[in-house]
């Protein structure tokens, strides 16, 4: 195995100083044996969960194991591990705790002793539970990691060959007696499904990890052919749009697009769409109008616009602020309704109205008033709107019920249902152009 181990990992052999994630188990112990035969400088950093009774005590074997050797330990402790998600927040203390090693020391690898039969486990429940085609791609052998690599040289090698070699050589470690819990759906994998798959094809760990690595490539090729389609996406601090010309023809490849589009976002949004909302919106681009709106909660909604599909915040946000664009509605706070649309037609005299220039930047956004807030009246006055209320005589609850429109550059088009800005056109045009309409009652 040692030779088959060195030839399957020649970044072990270039490698300055080699951090090693040892948890005593047989996996773990096994690659600390192996990487002691190389006679590279390695460290072994350990995190106690205090999630088991035994764990002290192997902290305890594991610090002794490295004095005696005279390698470099780093132990952490959980000091106050959670009830639920467990998995998922140890697995967050352990590396962030690794990531600190290796900046603070200065470590070009990090190594975990994840195996054959983690990959094969990992495929299955990937699959199982779903998700995107890169999520299912498994565990990778080789990725950057903090300030440096982390590898993970024991993938080509099966649990069987691992404790083979752990018995050959006389090894000591500790078995988790979790690990035989059926509570954790991991290990029904490892002990219900796996040994089947292996009866049926003794080669399952080998296909796996070439199926594995087929996946990367193919990622790898739709991220390729879709880079210059992802480069035209623009962000003006607050969305996201593209125009419908670099959304992709063939709906494979427009699936392939959005979730790249969603994954590029996801850092600043922190929201992760789902599998059932991605093929939703394949679907309503395939069979809606020019002109729709797609809530995917946590206060996102993705926007159809004629030629241009938009990644924005929900038109109602927190304190009553209201965003609007073309052929858009909103209900107010108050019970109010106000929407934005073309029109060539003379105003209505039973509703309040704002004309616009088709030049004004959307979108639009309705608030209350604020102190400070200035509006053009005319080519050559600007009036506070608190001096405008006090010169008109508008009583103090009017005042609180009046709303302000701005353009997305914050220019004050209205002062709602009270005046409109001298940046509104005039009733006689029968140019195209927009009419901001503001009605009292809710639309029936």
């Amino acid at each position: 195995m040692e030779q088959a181990f060195f030839r399957e990992n020649p970044e072990l052999v270039t490698s300055k100083k080699i951090l090693l994630a040892v948890s005593t188990g047989v996996d773990s112990m096994v690659l600390l044996h192996l990487l002691e035969q190389l006679g590279a400088t390695i460290g072994v950093a350990h995190v106690n969960h205090q999630l088991r009774a035994e764990s002290k005590a192997e902290a305890a074997f594991l610090r002794d194991y490295c004095e005696e050797r005279k390698l470099p330990f780093y132990l952490k402790v959980w000091e106050q591990p959670v009830k639920k998600n467990i998995e998922a927040e140890a697995r967050k203390v352990r590396y962030n705790f690794f990531d600190t090693i290796m900046s603070e020391e200065k470590y070009d690898l990090l190594l975990t002793a994840h195996h054959g039969d983690d990959q094969l486990e990992t495929l299955l429940m990937r699959l199982t539970r779903g998700g995107s085609f890169a999520g299912h791609s498994g565990i990778a052998r080789l990725q950057k990691f903090s300030t440096g690599i982390l590898l993970r040289p024991l993938l080509p090698f099966s649990k069987e060959k691992i404790y083979s070699y752990a018995e050959k050589k006389r090894l000591t470690y500790f078995e988790d007696a979790t690990n035989s819990s059926q509570e954790y759906f991991r290990n029904r994998i490892r002990q219900n499904v796996v040994p089947e798959l292996k009866k049926e094809n003794s080669q399952v760990l080998e296909h796996a990890q070439q199926f594995h690595q087929q996946l990367i490539w193919a990622n790898q090729l739709i991220d390729q052919s879709l880079k210059e389609n992802l480069r035209n996406i623009e962000f003006d601090g607050r969305r996201w749009s593209f125009s419908h010309e670099i959304l992709p023809a063939e709906t494979g490849a427009r699936y392939y697009f959005l979730s790249a589009f969603f994954q590029q976002t996801a850092e600043q949004t922190t929201f992760i769409i789902s599998q059932r909302q991605l093929f939703a919106l394949l679907d309503q681009i395939q069979h809606s109008g020019s002109q729709w709106i797609m809530d995917l909660g946590d206060n996102w909604q993705f926007a159809r616009r004629y030629q241009q599909f938009v990644l924005e915040k929900k038109a109602k946000v927190d304190k009553g602020v209201f965003r609007l664009s073309e052929n858009e509605r909103c209900s107010l706070s108050d019970g109010t309704t106000i929407a934005l649309k073309k029109s060539d037609l003379t105003l209505e005299n039973e509703v309040y109205q704002v004309p616009l220039p088709l030049e004004v930047k959307l979108p639009l956004t309705i608030r209350r008033r604020q102190s400070g807030d200035r509006i053009r009246l005319t080519e050559t006055l600007t009036k506070r709107v608190s001096r405008y209320f006090i010169d008109k005589k508008v009583s103090a609850e009017k005042r609180e019920q009046a709303w302000i429109v701005e353009d997305s550059t914050g220019e004050i088009l209205a002062l709602l249902p009270f005046v409109n800005s001298y940046l509104s056109i005039t009733t006689e045009t029968d140019r195209i152009h927009y009419i901001l309409d503001y009605r009292l009652q809710v639309s029936k």
